[in-house]
């Protein structure tokens, strides 16, 4: 749209007020120190207190938010009318009443502009309703108290050179969106809000419904202390500058927002980081939605290089990947993940310290190249593997979004700490490479097919601390090649129904590890710092654990009732190895085991091997003479 169009209509505009004054804004503090977030799902409210709740939140983000960025105030002393739909010089403008045409702000690239919405509709049928030029930096504030709405038309076609002018609010300049008041924001043509270097939202009450994308800022996006509610065509908020490393980033700091987006939730081209904040996340229609294209990208959080979650809330019902970066790292926070594809997907390092994370629903729950666990609560369902290191099949049921990328050709998976919980119809714990255990409780409810194993691993298996109790089929099962520190033991428990109790038991009485699945078994892996060379163990089925917790783990305690399958001595630090399918004696070639675990075809017992006590024969799902360990 040409100035002299825009300069033309202003005399048909009712209401509209000018007020030019001195930009001494009465900042607020910018430091989002001790923010407080409390939410539950969608209805989050943010108390932005720093001292009034015992559960405020520390932020440790450094953020590029100035105090006038975060205050919606400004000097009223001075005003004067001006004339016209276009500012053309630094100020302070407050507006008032109906707009039908654009407002132009076309102001000197050194100087800056604050525009106080104070109860105004911005309507532009053929046009955006802002259209920022020209500025140092433009803040757009919503007064308190008052209600705001800009809309733009549903379609126009408006170019400056080569800039295609196309969201309701359009700035080429840096852009804050500040105040304590309403404002709505209808991208009806393409986009809600646009900047073409950085944008800045502090502000406390936002809401964005857009055609395509709801928040755009090229260089970048910061959302400090803000509360928005976006719908989104497309993306919901995104940086996309890919021309400089330092660019394209996300950050979410002390802030409440509600996504509603047809395709990603938040992108950025570079690094995403969240702290103390809530956000409730909806893309592609859900994780239970089917229409949709396989070739587009529904994912929650999404990210081109590192994705860090410091703390906050998360709800993420994602038709893709609910988490996704080329490195992902999590080191507190609450997430509760519903997904039709990954629950958390890294490309290089997946690594989490920290935080409560409930995958409810998806193909693989946790998947990268490398995956770090040493802290957190995790809770994981996952239709295909639980935990996946480096690759695997992402076209089967449940996802339907290809063959997943890594950096590299071999995987590990390394637990130092947490307390894991895995159900999973696939391999509960999965690695392309090694699988290494030093730390930590994890509990695997694994697959009821014989196709697949509660632990897997291609190159070695290597336990030196921790628990680990993986309950699954016979078919595919193995145990660690490696133990140091304490033992590791692989047995046949014949068919179990689920929610049958184990429970490994000292010569004492005293129990060792413990676990309730939540569906049937026949065979069991388990690793815990009592199993020691020399001891006496018994397996207890179906009884009462005393000091058990929610899912009848202990590593304390007596068990009452039940049954003894059986009592294993060790010899050594690795009992049982092998897997099913034809009973291998002690596992592949010439190595003998504890006996080779019983599969579907008779198998035979090593050379010199005997059955357990209390177990069954080899073919049958026992097991014989203790050796070296099995190798898949």
């Amino acid at each position: 749209m040409k100035k002299n169009k825009l300069l033309s209509a202003l005399a048909l505009i009712l209401s509209l007020t000018l007020l030019l004054g001195a930009c001494s804004a009465q900042a607020a503090q910018s430091d989002s120190a001790a923010q407080q977030v409390q939410s539950q799902a969608a209805d989050t409210e943010k108390t932005a207190s720093t001292d009034s709740a015992s559960d405020a939140q520390e932020s440790v983000l450094e953020l590029d938010v100035s105090d006038r960025d975060a205050s919606g105030d400004y000097d009223e002393a001075a005003a004067e009318s001006l004339s016209g739909s276009t500012i053309t010089s630094g100020g302070t403008y407050v507006l008032t009443g109906t707009l039908s045409e654009t407002l132009v702000i076309d102001a000197g690239d050194t100087e800056k502009v604050q525009l106080v919405l104070s109860g105004v509709t911005i309507s532009v049928s053929d046009g955006p309703a802002i259209y920022v030029k020209s500025a140092d930096k433009v803040f757009l504030t919503a007064e308190a108290g008052t209600e705001n709405l800009l809309s733009d038309g549903e379609s126009y076609s408006l170019t400056d050179g080569t800039t295609n002018v196309d969201a309701c609010v359009f700035s080429k300049s840096d852009l804050t969106i500040n105040g304590s008041g309403d404002l709505t924001i209808l991208g009806n043509n393409a986009h809600g809000v646009v900047s073409k270097d950085d944008l800045v939202v502090t502000a406390e009450n936002l809401s964005v419904t857009a055609a395509k994308t709801a928040l755009t800022g090229k260089d970048s996006v910061t959302l400090a202390d803000a509360t928005v509610h976006l719908s989104a065509g497309t993306d919901a908020i995104r940086s996309d500058n890919d021309e400089d490393s330092e660019k394209g980033s996300v950050t979410i700091s002390g802030s409440s927002v509600t996504i509603e987006a047809v395709k990603d939730g938040v992108q950025a081209e570079t690094s995403l980081s969240i702290e103390t904040s809530a956000l409730d996340i909806t893309t592609g229609g859900g994780s239970a939605n089917r229409s949709y294209d396989s070739s587009e990208s529904y994912k929650g959080l999404k990210a081109g290089t590192t994705l860090t979650i410091l703390s906050g809330s998360f709800t993420l019902d994602c038709l893709d990947d609910a988490i996704h970066a080329s490195d992902v790292q999590i080191s507190g926070g609450s997430l509760q993940i519903s997904t039709g594809d990954d629950g958390v997907h890294a490309d290089a390092a997946l690594d989490i310290s920290g935080g409560e994370i409930s995958i409810l629903t998806s193909y693989e729950a946790l998947e990268g190249e490398t995956v770090n666990i040493s802290g957190g609560t995790l809770l994981l369902n996952a239709s295909d593997d639980g935990i996946n290191a480096a690759g695997g099949n992402d076209s089967g049921t449940g996802g339907f979004f290809g063959f997943d990328r890594f950096s590299g050709g071999s995987g590990t998976l390394n637990i130092s700490g947490g307390y894991v919980l895995v159900n999973a119809s696939g391999d509960g714990l999965d690695s392309n490479g090694d699988l290494n255990i030093s730390g930590g409780v994890v509990l695997v409810s694994g697959p009821t097919n014989d196709g697949n194993g509660a632990i897997d691993f291609e190159a070695t298996g290597t336990v030196t601390g921790g628990v680990v109790i993986a309950l699954g089929s016979s078919g595919m099962a193995m145990n660690f090649s490696q133990a140091e520190n304490q033992g590791s033991i692989l047995l046949s428990t014949g068919a179990q129904a689920a929610g049958t109790s184990f429970a490994l038991v000292d010569a004492n009485g005293q129990v060792v590890a413990s676990f309730t699945p939540s569906k049937a078994y026949s065979s069991a892996v388990v690793t815990a710092p009592g199993i020691q060379e020399g001891g006496s163990y018994s397996v207890v089925l179906g009884g009462s654990v005393s000091d058990a917790d929610e899912n009848g783990f202990a590593q304390s305690g007596s068990v009452s009732g039940g049954s003894t399958l059986q009592t294993i001595q060790m010899s050594g630090l690795i009992y049982g190895s092998g897997m099913g399918m034809g009973g291998f004696g002690g596992g592949m070639g010439n190595m003998g085991g504890q006996g080779g675990f019983g599969g579907q075809t008779p198998g035979q017992a090593p050379s010199g091997g005997q059955a357990p006590s209390g177990g069954q024969a080899p073919g049958q799902g026992g097991f014989g003479g203790q050796g070296g360990p099995g190798r898949r």
